[in-house]
């Protein structure tokens, strides 16, 4: 008897057809043909993207106590390029809107800008209020260029600089109100545009007219904290004062609230803690902030190929088709914090958060945005109602999820 590596190839078992190999040739060449129109797609109108950066904002008149804006008219798309690229929120961004202008003099008791933010895509200030407090000015736009390596920012910088158009401009905004609804803290960002005036000092240039969002950054004020503390902070806290704890339902109810706004880019840099006492004890409880991925919706061939690489890639749509793309980047804090809770504690979480969400508390959260945005949302009012219904539904294929590959048998941190 002859060994296998003597003859060859090995035979196909008995009764096991043998698939014809033209088939198999056909197939490769169709996805050969497909990547090549891919490729020659995005190689023919990638330099038609908006390249990376923030373009210089209109200017507007001196004084005014506001302003029409067009926040990003650049993503203005023809039906080519959105076949390709996706719809997104392309008619919001380059939808004119009256914002109010930031009266620097007067707001708090007069703001004064101290330092540039570390954010990566959005242009941030923090600012000190007479009134003691710290806020912070956000831009709406998003800058993708200092997201890439040098080498990839002239090709597909502009790819990436575009699918700013699958994030809703106004998120934030009707986000703090459902939060709002829900019970979740917030720092209450308001739409307004920096004035370009001398009082902007250093940073005139970067955020004169500039519109954006300014908030509160979280301070002791919040839900009365005697002490705040980044995600990297809390741990050591905790092992210094052993009879503290993390309210792990809050945090279950700000990984909901994550979940029904689509909001896939949710990590412990994303989150502050604040110490409250409870009963004699510490009780640390988290405040989330930079919500500019909430509703994000990716669609269009490009964005759907790259999906299937990518789970982030998600679309905000009323069946949480891609529920697994928004678990992505809180996987380790979801381990350590969600796996003791029981299943009854995940269910009376949704249920609550579902019954705060009436159509009335959406329909007010709308409201927040400017007018001529909220004329425009008829879609996003009705697919917040339908995730509002399927939430219970979806919490559950989250704590399955997180229960699925062992990790929470292997020990979770119970703090």
């Amino acid at each position: 008897m002859r060994m296998a590596s003597e003859t060859g190839p090995s035979e196909p078992a008995a009764g096991t057809p043998r698939q014809p190999r033209a088939p198999r040739r056909r197939r490769r060449r169709r996805v050969a043909a497909v990547l090549a129109v891919v490729t020659c797609a995005v190689a023919a109108g990638v330099w038609g993207l908006p390249p990376p950066g923030i373009p210089v904002p209109a200017p507007i008149p001196a004084g005014a106590a506001d302003a029409v804006v067009v926040v990003a008219p650049r993503y203005h798309a023809s039906r080519i390029h959105r076949f390709w690229m996706g719809d997104g929120y392309r008619e919001l961004w380059e939808t004119p809107i009256r914002a109010p202008v930031v009266d620097l003099g007067g707001f708090a008791g007069g703001l004064t800008p101290v330092r540039r933010g570390g954010g990566r895509q959005t242009r941030s200030l923090r600012l000190r209020g007479a009134d003691g407090r710290d806020y912070v000015f956000r831009s709406l736009d998003k800058d993708q260029a200092r997201t890439l390596p040098l080498l990839g920012r002239a090709t597909f910088g502009r790819v990436r600089q575009d699918q700013v158009s699958a994030l809703h401009p106004g998120a934030v905004l009707v986000a703090a109100g459902l939060e709002d609804a829900a019970g979740v803290p917030n720092a209450t960002p308001r739409l307004g545009v920096i004035p370009n005036v001398p009082a902007l000092g250093e940073f005139r240039a970067a955020f004169g007219a500039l519109p954006g969002t300014l908030q509160l950054r979280p301070g002791r004020q919040f839900t009365g904290a005697t002490r705040l503390a980044d995600t990297d902070e809390l741990w050591p806290a905790l092992r210094r004062a052993t009879g503290d704890r993390v309210d792990r339902r809050a945090y279950l109810a700000v990984r909901l609230m994550d979940i029904y706004l689509g909001d896939w880019d949710r990590h412990g840099g994303q989150l502050t803690w604040a110490r409250v006492e409870r009963r004699g004890a510490g009780t640390w409880i988290p405040i989330p902030h930079d919500r500019d991925y909430a509703f994000a919706d990716y669609r269009g061939v490009l964005p759907g190929l790259a999906r299937r690489v990518d789970p982030k890639i998600v679309r905000f749509d009323a069946e949480y088709r891609d529920l697994g793309g928004l678990l992505v980047k809180s996987r380790v804090l979801d381990t350590r914090l969600l796996c003791g809770l029981p299943a009854a504690t995940w269910d009376s979480a949704a249920a609550a958060m579902a019954r705060a969400l009436t159509d009335r508390a959406i329909s007010a959260a709308i409201g927040r945005m400017p007018p001529e945005y909220v004329a425009r949302s008829a879609p996003l009012a009705a697919t917040l109602r339908a995730r509002r219904d399927r939430l219970p539904a979806a919490a559950r294929r989250f704590r399955a999820r997180l229960h699925a590959d062992g990790r929470c048998a292997r020990g979770a941190f119970t703090g």
